[in-house]
C-alpha cells in the first residue's frame, strides 16, 4: 500500500488518541495496523499511561519489534519494562540486534540474564552487550551478508535470494577469508551489473573504510558522514568482521549528539524534554544557573572596585551592558563554529594560530563597526566626545577579547579532556563580561577628569 501524505489529510494520531480515550479499542486497532512504526512511535509519546497500556496490547509482537527501532532511548527503557516478561524475549528476536542490546543494558542484570537466555538471537546479540552503550561496537548490528573471494557473482545473487535479507544489510557485502577477516566489500550494484561467472575477487573493493568496536560512536557518525557510506563495518584488532553499523543508526548518533551538545551549552539535562517531572527539571536545572550566579557576583565584584567612578559619572552604567552583552554574542558565535569545527574534525590544535589570527582580524572588523555606532550614540545621547571614546573603545577591545576566547577556550578545554559544548559558552561571557567591565570603567577612571 502505498500512502500519500496530503496537508488537508486528518493525523491518524488524532483519530486513534481519541479512540483510546473513549474506549473503542477495535477502531483503534484498526488504525494503528495500517500506522507506519514511526508514527506508532509519535503517538506513544503522546498517550497517558493507560492509554499506552492499551496501545501495547493491540499491537502484534512484530508490530512491537519494529515499534522499538523508532523509539528514543527513555522511552525505549520505559517500554522495555513495561512488556511482559515472557513476551519481551520474543519482540526483542524481531527487532534489530543493537536495539535488543540496547533494551537489554535498560533492564536490572538479573532480568535481562533471564530474557537473553530465553532469546533465539542470543548468539547475535551477546557480543554486543560487553561493548559501551556509545561505542561503535555498541552501535552495531549482526546482520550483513559474507562473500568469499573465490564465489562467482552468480553464486553471491543466489546466496542472496536465499538469504533474504533486510535493505539496509544488502547494499554491501563483505568479502570475508576463512577466518573471518575482512578483505573487501562489494557494492549492490556492482553485483547486479558484473557477469554472473565474474569471480568476487575481481569486482570487490579492497580498500574498506572500517572503525573498531571501541570507536566513539561520534567518531563513526563522521567518517559514514565523509565517506558517504550507507553502512560501516566494525572489525577487531585481527580484523576479523564484528559487525556492521547502518545508515539509519547514524542518523539516530546525529540527532542524539547535536541535541546533547544543544543542551549541554544551554545548560540543560540531556535527557530532559518538554514534559519532564518537575522535580527531574530542577535538579538538571538549578546548579547549572547556581554556578552562572556565582560568576555574575564576580562580575558584581568587578562593578564595585570602580564604584567611585560610576558615582561620578552615571551615565557610565547606562552603556555597560552593550558592552558586555555584544561581546559576548559575539564569543559565542565564535565559540560555536570552533565546536562544531572541532566536532567534525575541520580543526585541529596545530590550526590555532590561522584560525586564532582570522577571527582576531574579524573580531576587529566587527570591534571597529559596533565601537564607533556606539561611540556616536553615547556622544550625541550624552553630549560628552570623552564618554563616546571610552564607550567605542572598550566594545572595540572587548570584541578582541571574545574572538580570542572563542578560539582558546574551546581548544583548551579539549585539551584537558573537557567537553567544549558543555562549558565553551558559560566560559566566553564570563570572561566577556568581566574584561568588558574591567575595560570600559577602567579607561573611564583614568579619564574621569574628562568626563565630569
Amino acid at each position: 500500500m502505498v500512502t500519500t501524505i496530503e496537508p488537508e489529510d486528518v493525523d491518524p494520531a488524532d483519530r486513534i488518541e481519541e479512540l483510546l480515550s473513549g474506549d473503542n479499542v477495535e477502531g483503534a486497532a484498526e488504525l494503528l495496523a495500517d500506522m507506519h512504526p514511526a508514527d506508532q512511535a509519535d503517538l506513544y509519546d503522546r498517550l497517558d499511561d493507560a492509554e499506552r497500556e492499551t496501545m501495547l496490547a493491540l499491537l502484534s509482537t512484530e508490530a512491537r519489534a519494529q515499534l522499538l527501532e523508532h523509539l528514543d532511548e527513555e522511552t525505549l527503557e520505559e517500554i522495555a519494562q513495561r512488556l511482559p516478561r515472557v513476551e519481551l524475549p520474543r519482540v526483542l528476536d524481531l527487532t534489530k540486534n543493537d536495539i535488543a542490546a540496547d533494551a537489554l543494558r535498560m533492564l536490572p542484570p538479573a532480568e535481562a540474564a533471564l530474557a537473553l537466555a530465553q532469546m533465539k538471537t542470543a548468539s547475535e546479540v551477546t557480543p554486543l552487550l560487553i561493548h559501551p552503550d556509545e561505542s561503535a561496537g555498541g552501535l552495531m548490528t549482526r546482520g550483513f551478508v559474507a562473500l568469499h573471494k573465490d564465489m562467482t557473482v552468480g553464486e553471491a545473487m543466489t546466496l542472496l535470494r536465499a538469504r533474504k535479507p533486510l535493505a539496509e544489510e544488502a547494499y554491501y557485502l563483505y568479502v570475508l577469508d576463512a577466518r573471518n577477516r575482512l578483505e573487501g566489500v562489494v557494492n549492490l550494484r556492482q553485483l547486479i551489473v558484473a557477469e554472473r561467472d565474474v569471480r568476487i575477487e575481481d569486482v570487490m573493493t579492497r580498500d574498506v573504510v572500517s572503525v573498531r568496536p571501541d570507536t566513539d560512536q561520534e567518531e563513526a557518525a563522521h567518517l559514514l558522514q565523509h565517506y558517504r557510506l550507507r553502512a560501516l563495518p566494525v572489525v577487531d584488532e585481527s580484523g576479523v568482521l564484528s559487525g556492521i553499523i547502518t545508515a539509519d543508526d547514524i542518523i539516530d548518533v546525529i540527532q542524539e549528539e547535536a541535541t546533547e551538545d544543544m543542551y549541554r551549552m544551554a545548560g540543560v539535562g540531556v535527557k530532559e524534554w518538554a514534559f519532564s517531572p518537575l522535580r527531574e527539571s530542577v535538579i538538571r536545572r538549578v546548579p547549572w544557573l547556581s554556578f552562572n550566579m556565582a560568576w555574575a557576583f564576580a562580575g558584581a565584584a568587578v562593578i564595585s572596585l570602580f564604584e567611585g567612578t560610576i558615582q561620578k559619572v552615571a551615565a557610565l552604567a547606562i552603556f555597560m551592558p552593550m558592552i558586555a552583552g555584544q561581546a559576548g554574542n559575539a564569543g559565542i558565535q565564535t565559540a560555536t563554529i570552533m565546536v562544531r569545527s572541532m566536532a567534525l574534525g575541520e580543526v585541529k590544535v596545530s590550526d590555532i594560530a590561522r584560525v586564532l589570527a582570522k577571527e582576531l582580524t574579524l573580531g576587529a572588523i566587527k570591534g571597529a563597526i559596533f565601537g564607533s555606532v556606539l561611540g556616536l550614540i553615547a556622544w550625541v545621547w550624552k553630549g560628552n566626545e570623552v564618554l563616546g571614546l571610552v564607550a567605542g573603545v572598550a566594545l572595540f577591545c572587548n570584541m578582541l577579547v571574545a574572538a580570542t576566547a572563542g578560539v582558546l577556550i574551546p581548544m583548551t578545554l579539549r585539551r584537558l579532556g573537557f567537553d567544549p559544548a558543555t562549558i565553551a559558552g558559560v566560559f566566553d561571557t564570563m570572561l566577556t563580561d568581566l574584561m568588558g567591565f574591567l575595560i570600559y570603567l577602567g579607561l573611564a577612571t583614568l579619564l574621569v577628569d574628562q568626563l565630569t
